[in-house]
Formats: C-alpha cells, structure tokens, sequence
C-alpha cells in the first residue's frame, strides 16, 4: 500500500503544500475551517503522522467512525472469574470505540439449538468466551464477521477456520506444578479433569504425564479422574464420587481448575486427611475465592483482565487483516507455589 504524503493530501484538496503541512500541524497562520477540511481529509486517505491531540481536538475520528458493535457470547455461569474477564474485554472495548453487547446462552438453548433473538442485528466482530458444540457455534457465527474465541474443544481444530482462538498456557505451568510434587519423592500423584472439554484442560493433562514420564513414572489407572461427566468435576457431587472409588489415597492431586481442588480437599478435610502432610492439592486460574481455603492453594495465575483486553486486541487486529491466515494464541501463565503442595522439610 502506498504511504500518504502531505504532498498527496495537497493535490486532493487543491491546496499548497505548505498550507496542507501548516493545517497539519494545526497552525494558528491557516484558518480554522481550512484545518478541519484538510485534517479530515488526511485521515481519510490514511495520513499516518497526524497527532492524536489534533484529531481529538477535532473530534475527526468521532465523527468518521461509528462505534463498532462487538457482541459477546457467554455461558450463564456469572462469577468473580468470569466477572474479571469481562471487565478487561469492556475496558478495552471502550479504548477502541466499540460498544460490548453480552449475550447470555443457557445449556437449553445450546442443546435446542436456539440461536438469542438479536444475533442477526448488525456487528463488527464476535468474542466467544466459553466452549460451545460446533453445530451451536454455526448457528450463531456470522459469515464475514470476524470471530475470537477464548479457548475451544478438545481437538480445537475442530472450530480453527471459524475464528482466532486465544488460550492460556497450560502444559508448562501443570508440568511445572507436577515436577514440584515429585520433587518432594510423591509418586502415587493424581489428575481430575474432564480432558474431553476443552483444549486448555487437556493441555494440563499432558504437562502432567509430561512430567511423570521425565521421571519414569507410569500413573495408576485409578488416578487419571479424566473421563467425561456432565458437569465436567465442577459439581463437588462429580468430584465426590470420584474420590469415594479410590482403593487407595494418592500422595498428590493435580486438580485441573481451582474449583475441583477446593471440592477435593474439603473432601479430604472431612474425611480426617490432612493437606498438604498427608495428601498434597493444586489447582489452576488462581481464583479470588481460594484465597479463603487453608492451607494456602497451589494454583496458576492466568490474569483474567489482561486476557479479556488481549481477546479484544485481537478482534481488532483481525477487523482489519482479515484476509490473513487465522491463529492459535497462547498467553503465558504464572506458577504460583503455596502451602497445600508443600509437605514440611521439602520444597
């Protein structure tokens, strides 16, 4: 693409090039009605010099871009963690002057394959924060809207040309966690996650094989808590029966989410096992509410607002190259160490 110069502004309007290079620099020698016709003009050709200051002086870029609607589709699953996640995808919106329009979709609806009544109104771009069924993700997308997911399915190959995926790092920071449990001579080390859900939790799975596998262990059958369940072990009720099939405690837990570490170490805890002496817990998202637990979680921190701005940066980089090839994003993670996977004299 060609790069605009003063010089081409100044054949557009008729003008002096020197006129058009004072105008620019919003010089008080050039009439002020001369200065708008002449900023506008640049800035629709694509003038790249043009000072923010001078073009919100004008109000230029107000005037010439409608506010991009992007629309959000979520699960109703409203929490702290969500919350966060929103908030940065708002925050960042509002930086680039686009309107968020958050559409709830229920598990009824996906499995009936009911689409909300406005996802036919008018949208520049598409953010789906949870994992839906492909078939429900057709009814919904638009054709030519660009789309971003935050994570996918399992295979998330399955919804790659529909849309940008962004996922958090997780095979490094669970191998990571693995190896710090293995450290401490734990061997019986067990992983509860649905690893049919979503990518992000199969990538955790597979730091955590990694991770015995560097130190020649094969994992018990009993303690890959990995098959499918309805809620995917976020009901304490799925957790709990899980649990109650062991034949023999393990050492350790890699719990794939803050949420079933919480539910396994309240079962632990009411059964009489003490954590981390007897049984060490981690988890993953660092979620507020496990800063109530004790001892202390191990966790991953994944900063959920900085994720929401960063769908939202990748919405816009895409609005304007859609013709690139689509991509796969991984935003590093942050191991966090605490006491529930530290049992005293090791580390």
């Amino acid at each position: 693409m060609k790069k605009i110069t003063i010089q081409d502004v100044a054949k557009e309007l008729n003008l002096s090039r020197n006129t058009v290079a004072k105008a620019l620099n919003n010089s008080d020698t050039v009439a002020y009605e001369t200065r708008y016709v002449v900023i506008k003009k640049a800035y629709e050709m694509g003038y790249s010099k043009l000072s923010p200051l001078v073009l919100n002086e004008y109000k230029i870029k107000d005037k010439l871009e409608k506010a991009r609607t992007v629309v959000v589709f979520a699960r109703r699953e409203l929490s702290t963690f969500w919350n966060r996640i929103i908030m940065g995808i708002s925050d960042e919106l509002n930086k680039n002057n686009c309107k968020l329009q958050l559409n709830f979709i229920s598990e009824e609806d996906e499995a009936k394959h009911i689409a909300p009544l406005d996802v036919d109104s008018d949208m520049s771009g598409i953010i789906i924060l949870n994992v839906f069924h492909k078939e429900f993700l057709e009814l919904i997308l638009k054709k030519d809207v660009p789309v971003v997911f935050l994570d996918g399915p399992s295979d998330v190959y399955e919804i790659s040309s529909m849309g940008d995926i962004v996922v958090f790092e997780g095979y490094h920071s669970t191998r990571m966690i693995t190896e710090h449990l293995l450290s401490q001579g734990n061997k019986k080390i067990a992983f509860i996650g649905d690893i049919s859900y979503c990518r992000t939790i199969r990538d955790r799975y597979e730091g955590y094989k990694a991770a015995l596998s560097s130190y020649g262990i094969e994992p018990e059958e009993q303690y890959l808590i990995t098959r499918h369940v309805e809620h995917k072990y976020y009901k304490q009720e799925e957790v709990n029966a899980e649990l109650e099939k062991l034949k023999e405690l393990p050492e350790a837990i890699v719990c794939a989410n803050d949420d079933i570490a919480k539910d396994a170490m309240l079962w632990l805890k009411r059964r009489g096992v003490k954590v981390p002496e007897e049984v060490a817990i981690t988890g993953f998202d660092d979620k507020e509410e496990v800063e109530l637990l004790s001892p202390a979680l191990t966790t991953v921190h994944i900063g959920n607002q900085r994720m929401g701005r960063r769908l939202v940066q990748q919405l816009i980089w895409r609005i304007e190259n859609m013709d690139l090839p689509k991509e796969i994003i991984t935003i590093n993670t942050e191991t966090i160490i605490r006491e529930s996977s530290v049992r005293q004299g090791k580390s």
